[in-house]
Parts: C-alpha cells; sequence; structure tokens
C-alpha cells in the first residue's frame, strides 16, 4: 500500500435533514444541567452516519412526558419494555442504550450558527402519519 494522507474528518458530523428519521439511541450520558438539574445526553444516530443530540432534563414539568414518548417510540420499534423504575438512574440510560426510534428534527440557531436537533420523539402512530401527509403532498 502507497502512503495517502487522508483528506477526510473523522470528528465531523453529518446532521439529520429537518424532518423525521428512524435513528438509533447510540448512548445515553447521566450528566447535570447548567442550572443544577439531572440530565440525560441522549446520542441519536441515523442509518446514513447521520448524528444528533436530545436532552432530557429530569424534575420538571415535561419529564415524564417528555420519557413517556422515548419510551413509545422504542415499544412501538418492537422492543418491550421492561417493568423499571424510570428515571433518573443508569438502569433507564442503559435501557435506552443501541434502542431504534423515530425522530423529528429541527433547524435552530445556536451562537449564530444553524444547528440541526432533534425536536421530539415520535410513536409509530404520530411517525405514519406525518409520512402519509408528505407522501400526499408530493402526489
Amino acid at each position: 500500500m502507497r502512503y495517502k494522507k487522508p483528506d477526510k474528518n473523522r470528528e465531523e458530523k453529518i446532521p439529520f435533514t429537518p424532518g423525521i428519521h428512524e435513528a438509533v439511541i447510540e448512548k445515553v450520558v447521566m450528566q447535570r444541567s447548567k442550572k443544577g438539574a439531572d440530565m440525560f445526553m441522549i446520542f441519536v444516530a441515523g442509518p446514513n452516519g447521520e448524528s444528533s443530540l436530545s436532552f432530557l432534563t429530569f424534575g420538571n414539568d415535561f419529564t415524564e412526558e417528555s420519557l413517556g414518548y422515548i419510551l413509545s417510540s422504542i415499544e412501538d420499534n418492537g422492543c418491550e419494555i421492561p417493568d423499571i423504575d424510570f428515571d433518573y438512574n443508569e438502569q433507564t440510560a442503559n435501557f435506552m442504550a443501541g434502542k431504534e426510534v423515530y425522530i423529528k428534527i429541527k433547524e435552530g440557531e445556536y451562537n449564530g450558527e444553524i444547528q440541526y436537533s432533534v425536536d421530539s420523539f415520535l410513536s409509530q402512530e404520530e411517525y405514519d402519519t406525518i409520512i402519509d401527509t408528505e407522501d400526499q403532498m408530493t402526489e
């Protein structure tokens, strides 16, 4: 083999495009938010190398509902949901890692730069409804 310097940056991230996607939760990192709240940093990946982040902060009015949608998306992708205490704990983080989900990506601005992030985790019904609507619009 002859040496040729790689011209690709392996650290370069491929963003998801805005819209809905099938994805996999690659890993879940337990950490604290800037305000000191317990938080999951959820890394999701697409089939074509796309990646994005989602943050689930615990201790607010939306935590239970948001976690419910993530679990619903996991279940709708064929995974049985075990009878465990879903909360800010390693058991929950470990369960979510490696699971297939449906996500909706939104475009936003952060520090003056356009970024794409997970807007929500979708159930099968929500995913199918959006797909059907998009199909009707293209006909």
